[in-house]
């Protein structure tokens, strides 16, 4: 898919290709299919804009850019969701349109991610056309622990990861999210994203990890966390009542470390987010 163009929004095509702050511009490539990347120097302007009212879930989206990069695309329109700065490129993720659904969701139809090398902009990320009832792939960006890499999400509440975006000396690339990663300097995990709670369980056994069950669990009133401890799984904190079901999973590591993850949905329940608390020193 090296430079593919198809599908390009109507907004980047009036945009001639040339090269940003590189010697010859930079190479970009998708390895990933639905979302594209194409070289570009210009900020486009958003093309119909939605007004978000008050009280409209795609605000909690919105925050004030922190970077000139971000303050940039603000100001040319857009609501940016996120900001990384990483190997001398800054990616920001923003969007003009999006819908609502359940337990204060956005779907982000019309997400990108502009891609500044320095001050100028480099590339833009993209996916395929969306409506605003079903949101598309891109919502934003959040960082690793890898340091020529951020992660694509679309920033629904089970932010869900669809791609990586690899930076090298001269080349951007979307590429699949990476299958490891290495956290407090030793610990290195699997990609949990996505896996069902008995699949990460017997992943993280095999790598040192163990339940880590919560000191006084919630008893009262309806959890359904109290059930899977009751199936055999400790680890269980808690779990929302409504919407997607969320629920608060903890792992320890026998260095010290905690794991903290975030699954969505029951039969089984499946990992849709989650960090490591490095052991203090």
């Amino acid at each position: 898919m090296f430079h593919r163009f198809s599908a390009i929004p109507a907004a980047l095509c009036l945009l001639p290709v040339a090269s940003p702050a590189y010697a010859d511009g930079p190479t970009v490539d998708s390895q990933v299919k639905a979302l594209h990347i194409a070289v570009r120097d210009a900020l486009p302007p958003p093309r119909d804009p939605q007004v978000l009212e008050e009280g409209h879930f795609c605000r909690m989206q919105v925050i004030t850019p922190k970077t000139a990069a971000g303050r940039a695309v603000a100001a040319r329109g857009w609501y940016v969701t996120s900001e990384v700065p990483l190997a001398g490129h800054t990616s920001v993720g923003a969007f003009s349109r999006g819908g609502e659904g359940t337990s204060g969701t956005c779907f982000i139809a019309d997400g990108n991610i502009f891609v500044f090398r320095g001050p100028a902009l480099a590339a833009i990320v993209y996916g395929d056309a969306s409506d605003d009832d079903s949101g598309g792939l891109i919502g934003g960006v959040t960082g690793t622990s890898l340091p020529d890499r951020v992660r694509i999400t679309d920033r629904t509440p089970p932010d869900i990861a669809h791609a990586d975006l690899q930076f090298g000396a001269d080349t951007i690339t979307v590429v699949p999210v990476a299958e490891r990663e290495t956290f407090c300097g030793r610990l290195e995990l699997p990609n949990l994203r996505g896996k069902e709670i008995p699949e990460v369980r017997k992943l993280l056994a095999r790598q040192g990890w163990r339940p880590d069950p919560p000191e006084a669990p919630e008893e009262a009133g309806y959890d359904a966390a109290k059930g899977y401890r009751a199936e055999g799984m400790p680890e269980f904190e808690t779990c929302s009542g409504t919407g997607y079901g969320f629920c608060a999973v903890n792992y320890a590591h026998a260095g010290g470390a905690r794991l903290h993850v975030t699954t969505v949905g029951d039969e089984p329940p499946t990992v849709s987010a989650y960090d490591v608390e490095c052991a203090s020193r």
